[in-house]
């Protein structure tokens, strides 16, 4: 089982992700509403907000490390890519 609890890291940053999570998973961004009621109808509405935002970290991590622009395309596909 996977928890929704997040244990390591800086407080700040954590914070910051978790409400991003919760405001983009209720965005009409279909690549984060979507993937937010995928994972909120398994389980609890909180694990999704947390998959947001870990799903925000890893978009933010490659759009730093190949200095490119955010595209919603590739952001549905984001998954896939690693």
């Amino acid at each position: 089982k996977k928890s929704s609890h997040i244990t390591q890291g800086n407080r700040y940053i954590k914070q910051a992700l978790t409400m991003s999570g919760l405001i983009v998973a209720h965005s009409k961004d279909p690549a984060f509403s979507s993937f937010y009621n995928r994972i909120s109808q398994r389980g609890s509405k909180m694990k999704a907000i947390i998959a947001c935002a870990h799903k925000i970290l890893r978009i933010i991590y490659k759009l730093l490390s190949t200095k490119q622009t955010y595209q919603k395309e590739k952001a549905i596909g984001l998954k896939k890519q690693f």
